[in-house]
């Protein structure tokens, strides 16, 4: 099958070959402008962005590799604006924020770990807060889940 555009000039589309009867190769990811050097790496599909690698199997995770670090944001369903929660070392840290955003905002979507609204039901935020307020909440919270998640890490793993 041949995807082509409209015969418009002002719209540049690239036509490509599809063989659907093929298995994808790592040539076919490679083929879009939009290389995915921050491509979403979740499991779920979820937290935007489109498929990409599987190193961390989480909803709402991205990989940094300019910084080597993990980000995660979160778009209330019914608000245009993103809540940026945070940049973390790790894709666990940045997944426990994902899941702070994702109890805050009432999304109706799986959490990463089954454990974290109960983590967070003794620590209600008003959603008649004004949005700047709601949304620094937010990421204090998410900031803090992410941290306890790193302290917890540190004392189940003995010291060498």
């Amino acid at each position: 099958m041949r995807l082509h555009a409209s015969s418009s000039p002002d719209r540049s589309y690239k036509s490509r070959n599809i063989d659907l009867n093929k298995e994808p190769t790592a040539w076919d990811d490679n083929t879009d402008d939009h290389a995915s050097s921050t491509s979403c790496c979740t499991g779920g599909g979820g937290g935007g962005g489109g498929g990409g690698d599987s190193t961390a199997p989480f909803r709402g995770v991205r990989h940094r590799p300019e910084l080597n670090k993990w980000v995660t944001e979160i778009r209330p369903t019914s608000q245009k604006r993103k809540i940026w929660l945070g940049t973390y070392e790790t894709p666990q840290e940045a997944a426990r924020a994902y899941d702070v955003g994702i109890y805050y905002t009432r999304k109706k979507i799986p959490y990463n770990f089954p454990d974290s609204p109960h983590h967070l039901q003794n620590q209600p935020i008003s959603p008649e807060l004004p949005w700047e307020t709601f949304a620094a909440l937010v990421k204090q919270r998410a900031t803090l889940a992410a941290k306890r998640h790193r302290v917890n890490l540190q004392e189940a793993t003995p010291a060498q």
